[in-house]
């Protein structure tokens, strides 16, 4: 139920990366301690491969809150995460074409019930997802990175992920190949390469429900700058003194909600897409690995 629930937007304005940010700080260095918050004094966690990578946030529809974010490292990065690490193997990955091949990296997911709680620089425009809706969102993600990657020429993608995340990836039907050897990264990771159009046809067949989804290529990615209201955008970027009007707690349609407001944070609303009758679900174990949890699960 994806469609219904969530819309992944590609983040290709200033406001809409810094929304990218907020939720990679709150992840990576509040919620999982992966990275040292004090690099980050403005709260939004960045690093060299920014500038060579497409990244996406994820809203949820009824309450417009931002809930999860995940990039896609391009061809035409000098080397992308997984290759810093020395973890590949020459024989397992000399098939794939540069021009080709991107990265899958920093997937990650709020799951603190109230973000702006424990995060200054957020407000009640974030929020958070429960450990049993991660596989709707990762199903999500996956197929704007199928739709995205391929509309662009890219035909495969490195992941690096633990062992939960692989077995959740298979279960779906992703197809997973060995690209090198395990390395601590946060944890115990295995590098692996992704072929986009085998993996998409795979899901596929794995379930109807999936099906239904996959054919849904409209609903995969927005470019918030589409997006109804993108004025606001700029509002929201100004300093809060600025706006005279005293701030409701929740967003109104068409107008900028700003409590506790961080640059860059701020939500406008928009009229959902219609998905369809069509929803699906997942019926799979879900396991607990512990720290090496799939939303931290890609190197850089």
């Amino acid at each position: 139920m994806f469609d219904s629930h969530y819309q992944v937007i590609l983040a290709d304005t200033e406001a809409a990366r810094a929304i990218h940010y907020k939720i990679r700080y709150h992840v990576y260095c509040l919620e999982r301690r992966f990275e040292d918050p004090a690099r980050f004094p403005q709260g939004e966690e960045q690093d060299p491969w920014d500038v060579h990578a497409a990244p996406f946030i994820v809203r949820e529809r009824a309450s417009g809150r931002w809930v999860a974010a995940m990039r896609l490292v391009l061809p035409n990065a000098a080397q992308f995460p997984v290759e810093t690490l020395e973890c590949l193997t020459p024989e397992a990955t000399h098939q794939l074409r540069r021009r080709e091949l991107a990265e899958v990296s920093r997937i990650c997911v709020i799951h603190s019930p109230a973000p702006y709680e424990i995060n200054q620089h957020l407000d009640r425009n974030f929020g958070a997802v429960a450990r049993n809706g991660e596989p709707e969102i990762l199903l999500g993600l996956l197929r704007t990175l199928f739709v995205y990657g391929l509309e662009r020429g890219i035909e495969h993608s490195y992941l690096l992920v633990t062992d939960a995340l692989a077995r959740l990836l298979r279960r779906i039907g992703v197809v997973l190949h060995p690209a090198g050897t395990p390395t601590d990264h946060r944890g115990l990771r295995t590098p692996y390469w992704v072929g986009l159009r085998e993996s998409a046809a795979s899901m596929i067949a794995k379930s109807e429900a999936i099906r239904r989804m996959a054919a849904r290529k409209a609903l995969a990615y927005r470019p918030f700058s589409v997006l109804d209201g993108v004025m606001e955008e700029r509002t929201a970027l100004m300093p809060p003194r600025l706006f005279p009007l005293p701030i409701a707690e929740t967003a109104w349609r068409g107008g900028v909600g700003q409590p506790r407001l961080g640059p860059g944070a701020w939500r406008v609303e928009t009229a959902p897409s219609e998905p369809g009758p069509s929803v699906w679900c997942i019926e799979a174990e879900y396991s607990r690995p512990g720290p090496g949890v799939w939303r931290g699960a890609a190197a850089g």
